[in-house]
């Protein structure tokens, strides 16, 4: 079988590059397909380092240039040239998708399509309605799923589709993501951490980051000298605004913003962390709930379909959506005592080990080998 990806695999850009380049990496080792990387270099996701490393004797790069005409054109060459089987569009960015599916069609090869977010991906507020973007977005997908077969990085995706009436028919889901420390750091028992409570994330209003302040002002009611640090990239706008929030609430002496950190740094940070709070209103996987489960840190997040579905662990304490009450009280629970802590602790890192990316690997070889 010999199957085309196309898809930016980079550990040094985002979710879903990162997903790539792991997965693929694994792929690389363990089967015997034959697989072509084709790089959209418009969409400007990632270094050119990465896909280097994965060349094998079982695995190719191209690039192809420009936009979508010219996308389907190169594809379409290299389809034939390459004697490929299968296409796997490795986002759901509309244009990509178009252009390599008009190739599989006028080839003969059968479609895939990778969803690393939902299409109408909408927070779990009151309030927010689709745009008209969003809507027309809805009918294309209903349409193209007749033509491709989607692929889910989560099991929680479908639920989010439902949820915009997006109802596919075609698709199956893998598990969702792993966790590859950069370097090895020595588990943190409580006495050891010297950070009460961290919040990872991208940073912004659906990840829940105007929760933070008032969550931090009544755990603060209960732990005076209460101690948080904040990692993830935000603009400077953001990031002055939430000084000023942090300020108002009182709680700004308590906390250190980071900002981006690499990821040496993310993970040192995580180990000497106690507890995650992560008051996310909108995800599909939630990565950074499984890189602090590796590290031993227990998480706090509100019930949304992406933890509730992925995270069946003690170690993730799911809280009603945007309840902030429910959230300090549980987090003040953790950080007064030492024994609860411990044994939610070592089931976090129980349970992180069972996410791998040779598993996830597997997963996707089983969908793109099912049988229709």
């Amino acid at each position: 079988m010999r199957v085309l990806v196309v898809a930016w695999p980079c550990v040094h850009s985002g979710g879903a590059e990162r997903w790539w380049y792991y997965v693929l990496s694994e792929l690389r080792k363990m089967s015997s397909f034959y697989y072509l990387i084709a790089i959209p270099l418009s969409l400007n996701r990632g270094c050119y380092k990465c896909p280097k490393k994965l060349n094998s004797s079982n695995m190719s790069i191209v690039y192809m240039k420009s936009g979508p005409i010219s996308w389907a054109k190169t594809l379409i060459k290299v389809i034939r040239e390459r004697r490929i089987d299968i296409v796997i569009c490795g986002y759901q960015t509309p244009r990509l998708v178009l252009a390599t599916l008009l190739s599989s069609i006028l080839t003969g090869r059968r479609h895939f399509t990778m969803f690393h977010f939902p299409i109408g991906w909408t927070p779990y507020t009151q309030g927010v309605k689709l745009s008209k973007r969003i809507k027309l977005l809805i009918k294309l997908y209903k349409f193209l799923n007749r033509l491709s077969r989607f692929i889910f990085c989560s099991p929680s995706v479908i639920y989010d589709l439902k949820r915009v009436h997006l109802n596919i028919e075609r698709f199956c889901s893998v598990k969702g993501s792993a966790v590859r420390k950069p370097i090895s750091i020595a588990y943190h028992r409580h006495e050891d951490r010297d950070i009460d409570l961290v919040y990872l994330a991208s940073i912004s209003r659906a990840k829940g980051v105007y929760d933070i302040p008032l969550i931090l002002k009544k755990i603060k009611e209960r732990i005076q000298n209460i101690r948080m640090v904040i990692i993830g990239r935000m603009p400077d706008n953001l990031r002055k605004e939430i000084e000023e929030l942090l300020k108002a609430h009182d709680v700004k002496d308590c906390v250190k913003i980071l900002g981006y950190v690499d990821e040496v740094e993310k993970f040192k940070v995580l180990a000497k962390s106690k507890v995650m709070i992560y008051p996310s209103y909108i995800d599909t996987f939630a990565i950074s709930v499984l890189e602090a489960l590796t590290m031993g840190t227990p998480v706090i997040a509100y019930a949304i379909p992406a933890i509730v579905i992925n995270y069946k662990t003690d170690a993730v304490i799911k809280v009603p959506i945007g309840s902030i009450d429910e959230m300090a009280k549980r987090a003040v629970e953790i950080l007064s005592n030492v024994q609860y802590y411990q044994e939610l602790s070592m089931k976090a890192i129980d349970y992180a080990s069972t996410y791998t990316w040779n598993d996830i690997a597997r997963d996707l070889l089983a969908c793109i080998i099912r049988i229709e």
